[in-house]
């Protein structure tokens, strides 16, 4: 037997916040959800807080970390040249090198990491239900693994349509 999965369009995003809220008060799963931006009340409401933002502090300083230590390394240990007076380990002059590499290597590990974590890569199809999902419309898709029952789908149907639904159709998977 087919599992029936209901596909939501909306307009705004407030629409869909208001959808996806009524339908968690009664208890009918939303599968996923698709938006032209980021919505970050979608986010709390289905619980999928990212926590790229720890990974990407932890980056950072372990960038301050290995960027200090390459700096100490090359000027102190490996290659010490005392020009102008100047002591072997100088940290002003170091701090600027520092503060720019800590971006660089925060910036590219946390890309590689949000790239690896969300299956993106070049050339991969993208996987939207409905066209205009990028440009300006809201999706959501209510089911679950088992598949929904008749009742809940009419039921969901009714929510969905009150809460300002543009267009919903069953999907079949």
């Amino acid at each position: 037997m087919k599992q029936k999965d209901l596909i939501a369009v909306f307009d705004n995003d407030r629409d869909l916040v208001k959808a996806i809220g009524t339908l968690k008060e009664n208890n009918i799963p939303v599968k996923d959800v698709w938006t032209p931006f980021p919505v970050h009340d979608v986010l709390k409401m289905l619980g999928r807080e990212s926590r790229l933002p720890y990974f990407s502090v932890a980056a950072g300083v372990g960038a301050v970390i290995v960027t200090f230590a390459f700096l100490y390394y090359t000027a102190v240990i490996d290659y010490p040249i005392r020009y102008g007076g100047k002591p072997y380990f100088a940290f002003p002059s170091f701090v600027v090198i520092i503060f720019l590499l800590t971006i660089l290597l925060t910036f590219i590990s946390t890309v590689i990491v949000f790239q690896v974590r969300t299956g993106l890569f070049p050339g991969k199809e993208a996987e939207v239900p409905v066209t205009g999902t990028t440009d300006d419309k809201f999706v959501i898709s209510v089911g679950s693994k088992e598949g929904l029952a008749d009742e809940i789908i009419t039921e969901a149907q009714v929510i969905l349509s009150a809460n300002g639904a543009v267009e919903i159709t069953e999907q079949e998977r």
